[in-house]
Order: C-alpha cells, then sequence, then structure tokens
C-alpha cells in the first residue's frame, strides 16, 4: 500500500525548481557584470576629461608665477638693462619673492631660468631671457600617458613641452608667454 501522506513529486517538477533557482543565479551575475562593465566605461570616458580640467587648474597656476617672474625679470632690466639668469640676484634685489621661484604641483622644483646677450646682425646686443616649467614637472602626479601624449605633440611639432616666458633660440625679446 502506498502511503498517500507523501506526495508523489513528479522529477520535472523538481527539474523546474532546480532550474529556476540557477536562472535568478545566473541573472544576478550577469546583472554584476553589466554594472562593472558601466563603471569601467565611465571612468574611461572621465579619465580625460578629469585630466583636462585639472591640466587648466595647474596650467593657470603656473602661469600666474610665470607672469610675475616676467614682471620682476622687466623691474631687474629696467635697471640694469640686462636679464638675470638666477633667482637668487631677483630674490636678494627684492624684485621676486622666494616662493616664487618654485613651480606649482611639482614638489619643490624651480623653473628654468636662463638669460643671455646675443648680438644681432647689425651689431645690436640684444638681451634675452627665458623661464618655464615642462609638462611632466607640474602635471606631476596626473595620467602619466596623457602627460607623454602632451609632450610627443609638442616635440613633432617643435614647441616647448611647457609652458615658458621668453624663447632665447628665437630671440623673443618680450618674454612673452609660450604655451
Amino acid at each position: 500500500m502506498l502511503c498517500t501522506r507523501w506526495p508523489i513529486i513528479n522529477a520535472t517538477k523538481i527539474e523546474t525548481i532546480i532550474g529556476m533557482k540557477l536562472a535568478k543565479h545566473h541573472n544576478l551575475w550577469l546583472t554584476l557584470c553589466v554594472l562593472g562593465l558601466v563603471v569601467i566605461c565611465f571612468l574611461s570616458i572621465s579619465a580625460p576629461i578629469r585630466f583636462k580640467k585639472e591640466q587648466g587648474i595647474r596650467e593657470q597656476a603656473v602661469i600666474n608665477r610665470l607672469a610675475k617672474i616676467r614682471a620682476a625679470e622687466l623691474k631687474y632690466y629696467r635697471i640694469h638693462k640686462v636679464y638675470t639668469g638666477d633667482f637668487s640676484v631677483l630674490i636678494k634685489g627684492g624684485y621676486l619673492a622666494d616662493s616664487l621661484q618654485y613651480i606649482p604641483y611639482s614638489d619643490g622644483k624651480r623653473f628654468d631660468l636662463a638669460a643671455t646677450v646675443q648680438v644681432s646682425k647689425s651689431g645690436r646686443q640684444l638681451p634675452l631671457a627665458e623661464c618655464g616649467a615642462t609638462y611632466d614637472t607640474y602635471l606631476n602626479g596626473l595620467d602619466e600617458n596623457s602627460i607623454a601624449n602632451l609632450i610627443e605633440k609638442a616635440n613633432e611639432s617643435g614647441r616647448y613641452a611647457g609652458i615658458r616666458i621668453g624663447d632665447i633660440a628665437a630671440g623673443d625679446s618680450r618674454l612673452s608667454i609660450n604655451k
């Protein structure tokens, strides 16, 4: 005699119940994978945007310092009729504050400062100066690939790989800011 107390469970019912549990389990994993891919896509799109924003902030800080260095060099030039390639001369003479010789965001690195006097074809002496900061110094700590791309583009086009005032090689005596 069969026990009527225990219902006979059909094998197909068991497979259906187990299959539903497995399907829910697979759907959960699939959802997590999709969310992970969405996050990765968002980060890959937003990284260049964040780099450009931070680059703009840092470049503005460097330009502000270079403008103050240019003003100090011009004050020195008005008195001595030459530029100086030494920050200590500008600082000791009271033309420039001590902290302005350091590149912002560079962990204490100094601007590259150089001065010379070129003789033109007519024999006239032309005082020249340049002061600058390279991309890798003031963009320190940001995405290295983006910095390398900026440097490569500048080198390919024959430009200075950073920001500077003046250009000794080009004979820029006006100390204009070059990006």
